[in-house]
This record gives structure tokens, sequence and C-alpha cells, in this order.
């Protein structure tokens, strides 16, 4: 997706992006030690990856069974829209918010504090998690459409 084919609410929603990931690195504090919660998010993490990676396609696809066709997600269209069929375009940019706001944060206290922030890891983690299942749910939604389209009204 190159920046060229942004319309105003692509670029809204970047600049948004950069701009929360931004301010969140003036809350940081440095006063606890961090050894013990970085072991802590860095074993939940892992959980976390695999619950949103199986949870995003079951939900997706009890939801099919309910007649709703969702759409893949462009970065054009709004996320707020009350069209439960674009609700994964919301998910798709809390990822993005969540990659770059644990991306930016890791790199920024890695190199003024030599420390690694697990916390923010995790953010980048489920951000990824997040867009992995997006991708999942629709390639298993879009492969239950290719035969007969399976829903409650035509299954009973």
């Amino acid at each position: 997706m190159k920046i060229k084919n942004w319309n105003k609410t692509g670029k809204i929603k970047s600049l948004l992006i950069i701009t929360f990931s931004l301010l969140s690195l003036t809350f940081l504090s440095f006063n606890e030690s961090r050894e013990l919660r970085n072991e802590f998010y860095i074993g939940i993490s892992f959980l976390l990856f695999l619950f949103i990676i199986i949870f995003f396609p079951l939900v997706t696809k009890f939801w099919s069974l309910f007649g709703i066709d969702f759409e893949i997600p462009n970065w054009n269209e709004n996320p707020l829209s009350l069209n439960f069929s674009k609700s994964l375009i919301f998910h798709q940019f809390i990822a993005y918010l969540l990659i770059a706001k644990g991306i930016i944060t890791v790199l920024y206290v890695g190199i003024f504090y030599q420390q690694f922030e697990g916390e923010n890891a995790l953010f980048f983690i489920v951000g990824i998690s997040i867009l992995i299942g997006i991708k999942l749910s629709l390639k298993w939604v879009n492969k239950s459409r290719n035969g007969k389209e399976k829903t409650v009204a035509n299954t009973v």
C-alpha cells in the first residue's frame, strides 16, 4: 500500500498513529525494577499471540454463519464505521497503532536507557497477532464461501 493511494481518511489515521505513539513516550517511568515485569511480559506475550490468532478466525466464522459478510480491511475507510461487516477495519487500525507504539517505545528505551521494555514489546506482539488473525479469519471465511455458502438459514 503506497502513500500516494491514501485518501484523507488514510492520512488522518497515519497521523493519529504517529501522534499517539510519540505521546506515549511522555508517560514512561523508570522507578521500578523492570526485570521481573519483563519476564512476565515475555511469558504472557506467547499466550496472547496464540489466543488472538485463534480468537479472530473463530469469531468471524461464528458471525459468518449468521450471514455477516466480512470485507477485507481497506486503509482508506473510516475505522469507526457502524457497519458490522466492516468491523475488521477498526481492528486493523488498532493493530497498526499497537505495532507503531511498541516499536517506537522499545527503540526509544533501548537507545536512550539501554533497557528492554517488555510491556511495549507486548504491544508489538499483540498488534502483529491481530493482523495475522485478521488475515487467517478472512482466509477461512472466504474458503468456506468458495463452496456453497453456509448460513444458519440454509443449513436447517
